[in-house]
């Protein structure tokens, strides 16, 4: 089969499936960071859940107090 259209005209993707991308960002302190972070894992430990979207952004500094 001939090559997808964006491949012909030269542009090279990795993937054609849609995702959320937020248009506004909400910083995260430590305490948000954790409690972000252990409902992200919840939901993608439940079988239901196919994908999570979320519009946080952490600070270095915030993720290697999260992290330690």
């Amino acid at each position: 089969p001939p090559p997808p259209p964006l491949q012909e005209a030269g542009i090279d993707y990795d993937s054609a499936e849609a995702n959320f991308v937020p248009t506004m960002q909400v910083e995260l302190d430590e305490d948000g960071a954790r409690k972000i972070f252990k409902l992200i894992d919840a939901l993608e430990d439940s079988d239901d859940v196919q994908n999570v979207f979320a519009n946080f952004d952490v600070s270095d500094e915030v993720m290697e107090k999260v992290d330690a």
